[in-house]
């Protein structure tokens, strides 16, 4: 007796790029991998046993997700076709409305609890927590684990700066722009037009001694410390008809009378 074709698969467009994303990234699990290439497989027409020998694996496990993806709503997210099933196992320790009051804490300034701290730490959370009576015992490894699953650092801290806007920055750029147009017109008259900046303050550091060669098993080591020579000037020009760009380097910036 001849065997049944498996049903065929024919994906949208947007679930074979979900897949083939999953495929390429590098922190994806393997596992979901496999599966995701399991199905981008039905798709360009393999068969069961095609697809196992391909990729080493049963035909039973090609058959499972083949099986699972045909069952699934095509809305349904890829990522969560290609996971787990939910598996029955014992009650969770603390519910939803527990854990995200915790998370919810974490974006929170330590300072408005009556903490001395500038930045939370687990076992800082895991005791507030317990102070505040959201939960009647946690440890701070089970903080620090709600914390990943919300992607959250509360111990790391990244700059950032304001631009300050200027209220005729419209007006300025006009008048620049105006300016740089006639600027290869002028060229052909000898005329330059020159945008200059400079940066002042740079430090004139010397290391105090040479690098010491790598070896096996050893990089090449720097010295630490460092010679200060004090600071020096940079001014640069800009040719804007030509792009050629000159610069100077000083003790000051009032010395570069060739830019001024």
């Amino acid at each position: 007796m001849s065997r049944l074709k498996p049903t065929s698969i024919i994906l949208e467009q947007h679930q074979r790029d979900d897949l083939e994303r999953i495929v390429r990234k590098h922190t994806s699990p393997q596992v979901k991998v496999t599966r995701a290439k399991i199905i981008l497989l039905a798709d360009e027409g393999y068969g069961i046993r095609e697809t196992a020998r391909q990729l080493k694996i049963s035909r039973v496990q090609v058959q499972r997700w083949r099986k699972r993806w045909l069952e699934a709503d095509c809305l349904v997210d890829v990522n969560l076709v290609l996971s787990d099933a939910i598996r029955p196992g014992a009650p969770a320790t603390y519910t939803a409305e527990q854990i995200c009051a915790i998370v919810a804490m974490a974006c929170e300034h330590p300072e408005d609890s009556n903490h001395p701290i500038s930045h939370w730490s687990q076992p800082e959370m895991a005791n507030e927590a317990i102070k505040r009576g959201i939960v009647d015992n946690i440890s701070p490894r089970s903080v620090g684990r709600f914390l990943h699953e919300a992607d959250l650092q509360p111990h790391r801290v990244r700059g950032w700066l304001t631009p300050k806007q200027d209220e005729q920055f419209e007006e300025k750029c006009h008048e620049i722009c105006k300016t740089y147009e006639p600027a290869l017109e002028r060229e052909k008259k000898g005329e330059k037009t020159i945008s200059i900046d400079e940066m002042t303050g740079i430090q004139a550091l010397e290391r105090k001694a040479a690098h010491l060669p790598m070896k096996p098993g050893i990089p090449e080591r720097q010295e630490f410390e460092s010679t200060r020579h004090g600071t020096q000037t940079l001014i640069a020009g800009f040719d804007v008809a030509t792009g050629k760009v000159d610069g100077e380097v000083g003790d000051t910036r009032r010395r570069f009378g060739s830019f001024y």
